[in-house]
């Protein structure tokens, strides 16, 4: 049911934003052995910009809340996607300097800026929507999880093989302004400005008390498990690709249409099943879908089976269990929350910290096997279904 106080805003757009930290993530994946030849740096140094973006995605996610809820919706977008722009000129200035430090500086800031769109996103849906209406719009926005990162990871493919790996770059500044330009037809759906939003103390103790919501943090940890996957994937993937299986940068984008299919059924499942079922049967279909996809990989790596067919077809499977996850894991964190923009920020600072932590985890090791990447799949899984079964089990919205 669409609250009457409020004008509901574009979804289109909304996709486009909720899409726009992981699409900035992402996009140069296919071009991270192009740049670290060009910057001489090692693998492992160049997956460290990974980690930088999803850092500052992690931290974006709190400062966005009080402003929103002082100054509105809109003007937080804006000041995220200007900051996301300033990010993305820092790292083409490292290219031309040949320089690491400022390159993870520039991803560290653009991650700070882009990571508005996903909270603000899920602000104004928790503004407008009820529990079963915001769930079915979130099965919507995960769409924008499955087809955008998807063409950009194909398109950062294309464009990295003609223009080398500074042009993605090139396309994000452009696309953070179109974005920026669009977003401009948003309703403002925080009707009533908090003018003591920004109070320090106000700001600490509001984030401390949704820290001290059981739900709300489980569900988070267990959508950061299901993020994990992702970007797990799209950090380990093009080394295995383009390395180990001897792909072009072309050739792997355009194989990363693949797996969003995935994410397109299970975003439709999620939308069907939404009020059917119980929210807590759909998650754990869902981690039980992305525990055999993790299994199939696993076995085939492991028994030396390494080719696109054994990187690439598990994936689908993976993430339509990933989609049922996600729009369920957070319709469910965000009921009941009174102030809906701090608990989307807490939701989110755990889920992208959960993903620093496995993608950290797994850059440390100092020399690691294909087989690691679906045996971290195969330990979030568990995680998730021990968590399920732990903390949530008196849910029965």
């Amino acid at each position: 049911m669409l609250k009457s106080h409020s004008q509901e805003p574009q979804l289109f757009i909304l996709l486009l934003l909720a899409s726009f930290a992981s699409v900035s993530a992402v996009l140069y994946t296919p071009a991270l052995p192009a740049m670290a030849e060009s910057l001489k740096i090692t693998n492992a140094q160049a997956q460290i910009s990974m980690t930088a973006f999803l850092i500052g995605y992690a931290f974006g996610n709190l400062p966005y809340g009080p402003f929103s809820n002082r100054y509105g919706r809109k003007p937080a977008i804006y000041v995220g996607i200007l900051i996301a722009i300033i990010g993305t000129l820092l790292i083409l200035l490292a290219g031309a300097l040949h320089s690491f430090l400022v390159l993870v500086i520039g991803r560290f800031i653009a991650a700070l800026g882009s990571s508005v769109g996903l909270k603000i996103t899920f602000t104004m849906i928790g503004d407008v929507y009820s529990q079963t209406k915001a769930t079915k719009k979130i099965s919507y926005v995960m769409l924008s999880f499955a087809i955008a990162p998807g063409l950009a990871i194909a398109l950062g493919g294309l464009i990295t093989n003609q223009f080398g790996w500074e042009s993605c770059f090139y396309f994000l500044t452009v696309y953070s302004a179109l974005l920026l330009l669009l977003s401009i037809r948003l309703p403002e759906t925080g009707q009533e400005k908090d003018l003591e939003a920004l109070n320090g103390t106000k700001i600490v103790t509001g984030l401390l008390k949704k820290l001290k919501n059981r739900d709300l943090v489980t569900c988070a940890i267990i959508m950061g498990c299901a993020t994990s996957f992702v970007y797990l994937f799209a950090s380990e993937a093009p080394f295995v690709g383009i390395n180990h299986i001897g792909l072009r940068a072309d050739t792997y984008g355009l194989l990363n249409f693949i797996p969003p299919v995935g994410m397109i059924i299970g975003s439709f499942f999620a939308h069907q099943l939404a009020g059917k079922k119980n929210i807590l049967t759909i998650m754990v279909m869902g981690i039980g879908i992305a525990l055999l996809g993790s299994i199939v990989m696993f076995i085939s790596f492991l028994g030396g089976t390494i080719n696109i067919w054994s990187l690439f077809i598990p994936m689908p499977f993976i993430y339509i269990g990933l989609s049922l996850i996600f729009s369920n894991a957070s319709g469910l964190a965000m009921t009941g929350a009174k102030n809906k923009s701090n608990a989307s920020a807490v939701m989110n600072f755990i889920n992208m910290g959960t993903s620093v932590l496995a993608l950290t985890t797994i850059e440390s090791l100092p020399s690691h096997k294909v087989y690691v990447l679906p045996l971290f799949f195969l330990f979030l899984g568990c995680l998730m279904l021990i968590l399920r079964f732990t903390f949530l089990r008196q849910v029965t919205a």
